[in-house]
């Protein structure tokens, strides 16, 4: 990159949104985008820390090698930023030219700079909000004044880029974005105060006076809140406090101002008596919230399925959440998101999903899921900050509503309980990889890979019936290589769609061998691949190691004494271990054997690929095994039997 040149990339037409405070997140509408390893989010958090301002590639160094940069720095920087660029740009084919309102990764001596507007960076957006509220006080206006500061207090979702504390540079970026938040909470509560909102704000009030002891506007604000609450005994004892510990501590006493306020308090002056409140809640309310994705146009089968869930969530149902597990790529996700768009009567008060798990499919933190749940079902201004009180301030709003939260992609019980519901008539579908057994009162939707005659008719809705009846025995044989999951079909189907010069046949050849197979299942951004390193990266060490030794049996199907073999223990051990693969949906049990007591198990088809992938990088091969990697139709649909 020569110094003198300027490189703009144009991003897709749906904006990139960023978000800061709280851990660092880009979204494409309701997408998590996948923002790569610690340096790559390094080098992003920085530029949005300081977004439409050039940052020097010393700023870049210093923060990724805090001061010793290798000789190659400047070159790996240029890696992590080309590969930022290719994060955010998403599938090219989506691209469109910029238009002056995409944000633009820019090269600009002696650093790099990216452009963003307000409504595309939380940081922005919360400055924006709070120079309007200092306004609307400076011009009298406290009602104006405390909504608009309210709400930019309310969009921190928790410290800023918390999962990037542990680097230097942006742990002093991120202190430096906790001091700007807690001036804008002192002039909210000084307009909250002026409104007669005090008894409201105490215990938030001394939480951050705890953290931050010395900070003498918000001692001011605790003071005059427990004072006008009629707690005036602790009022003086929290300025008596606040001395002790500045004598002690910085040699210092408080300043004349909270000198002055503890005097009006001692002599019980009436110029601290509260004004009359206006009764504006912090909490405001609105309903007939829908924030779904779009349904699938070609969403197909699933009949019984659908059935199922739409059953589970009716008003006489017992439970008020469901769990829909299955295998990644199964269709979790668009069957709940269907059944949702189906639902408008059944929940009037809206129907909304937030993704569990952030761009890196790592679990976000439940305080940080639950602030955008509240934000979901009508909350606004400032939310607890505590996640016991974020939880019971999200039952109490759902319990008054006929609402539907959709919780996508949940790694484990304790990551959901927060988010269930406790009462009312508002229901939670839950999407998993794990059935979640140890939830209490909940139902369970198991999605299996759909029969061959659900994959045939969404392989001719994606690419045409007159070509699955042309070639009706490849095209048996293509979605049986997908494994009857509807996530490769639909890929394999993208890409019979755009390339209608060739057969299905000939198409079948580019997936005949399994070495070459996950590659193959790409289109766009669809792609097999990351689903299957997610779920395998969520097992256990051991569970996974299970997993690579029965794919290296001879055939999809296996036996318990079989597994036995493979992984060279007892029956009853290996039984468990299967059992493990059976909870994270890896393995499916397909039937009892013709030994008394010896179960039959299957390998879906693309696990079983993934698998015997891995098990070659971890050096487990045998070649005598499976002397060809080639794929024949017999071998596919073994798999999916």
């Amino acid at each position: 990159m020569g110094e003198g040149v300027v490189e703009e990339l144009s991003l897709p037409r749906a904006p990139v949104r960023f978000r800061i405070l709280g851990a660092l997140e880009a979204h494409t509408g309701t997408h998590p985008l996948h923002l790569g390893p610690l340096k790559q989010r390094v080098v992003l958090g920085l530029l949005l820390c300081r977004a439409n301002r050039i940052v020097s590639v010393d700023a870049f160094c210093e923060a990724l090698w805090s001061g010793a940069p290798p000789r190659t720095a400047h070159k790996n920087l240029q890696v992590y930023v080309s590969a930022l660029r290719k994060a955010l740009r998403g599938d090219e084919e989506r691209g469109c030219p910029g238009d002056g309102h995409q944000q633009v990764l820019v090269r600009r001596p002696p650093g790099y700079v990216i452009h963003v507007q307000a409504e595309q960076l939380d940081l922005l957006r919360f400055e924006e909000l709070a120079r309007g509220g200092r306004l609307a006080m400076r011009s009298g206006d406290s009602t104006q004044a405390a909504h608009l500061l309210g709400t930019a207090v309310g969009m921190w979702r928790g410290p800023a880029l918390s999962d990037l504390a542990s680097v230097p540079a942006l742990a002093s970026e991120a202190e430096q974005l906790e001091d700007r938040y807690l001036t804008v909470y002192e002039d909210w509560c000084q307009a909250e105060l002026a409104l007669g909102h005090h008894a409201q704000h105490v215990d938030d009030i001394d939480e951050l006076a705890r953290r931050h002891p010395y900070r003498e506007r918000l001692r001011h604000a605790q003071m005059l809140a427990l004072y006008q609450s009629g707690r005036q005994a602790e009022a003086l004892a929290q300025f008596d406090a606040m001395r002790q510990g500045l004598v002690r501590n910085l040699g210092m006493q408080p300043s004349p101002v909270l000198g002055r306020l503890y005097e009006a308090m001692l002599r019980g002056d009436p110029s601290l008596e509260p004004s009359p409140a206006e009764r504006p809640k912090p909490v405001v309310i609105r309903t007939d919230r829908t924030q779904l994705p779009q349904d699938l146009a070609d969403f197909t089968g699933r009949d019984i399925h659908v059935r199922e869930l739409t059953a589970a969530v009716d008003a006489s149902a017992p439970h008020r959440a469901t769990v829909v597990t299955g295998l990644a790529g199964v269709g979790k996700t668009a069957l709940a998101v269907h059944c949702a768009h189906q639902w408008g009567r059944r929940f009037p008060d809206g129907r909304v999903l937030v993704r569990l798990r952030n761009g890196q499919n790592r679990p976000r933190p439940a305080v940080d899921v639950l602030a955008e749940l509240l934000r979901g079902v009508g909350a606004s201004g400032p939310l607890p900050r505590a996640l016991d009180e974020r939880a019971a301030l999200y039952r109490t709003l759902l319990a008054d509503r006929r609402m539907l939260v959709v919780l996508d992609g949940a790694l484990d019980e304790a990551q959901v309980r927060p988010m269930l519901p406790g009462a009312g008539e508002s229901r939670v579908v839950v999407t998993s990889r794990r059935r979640l057994v140890g939830l209490e009162a909940v139902e369970h939707v198991d999605l299996q890979p759909m029969d061959e005659t659900e994959g045939l008719a969404l392989l001719g809705r994606l690419i045409g019936q007159r070509r699955v009846a042309e070639e009706p025995v490849t095209a048996r044989d293509l979605v049986a290589v997908c494994g009857l999951l509807p996530l490769p079909i639909r890929i394999v189907g993208a890409n019979l769609a755009a390339l209608r010069h060739l057969t299905l046949a000939r198409y079948a050849r580019r997936l005949a061998d399994e070495r070459q197979l996950l590659d193959e299942l790409v289109a766009g951004d669809l792609r097999v691949r990351p689903r299957l390193d997610s779920a395998y990266q969520d097992l256990p060490a051991a569970d996974r190691a299970t997993l690579r030794r029965v794919a290296l049996l001879t055939d999809a199907e296996f036996g318990l004494h079989e597994a036995a073999a493979a992984l060279g223990c007892g029956l009853p051990q290996a039984e468990k271990a299967v059992e493990r693969l059976i909870a994270s949906h890896l393995v499916v049990f397909h039937a009892w054997g013709s030994d008394e007591g010896d179960a039959c198990y299957r390998l879906p088809f693309p696990v079983r690929v993934y698998a015997r992938e891995r098990a070659r990088e971890e050096g487990e091969w045998e070649r005598e095994r499976e002397p060809s990697g080639e794929l024949t139709p017999a071998r596919a649909r073994t798999a999916t039997r």
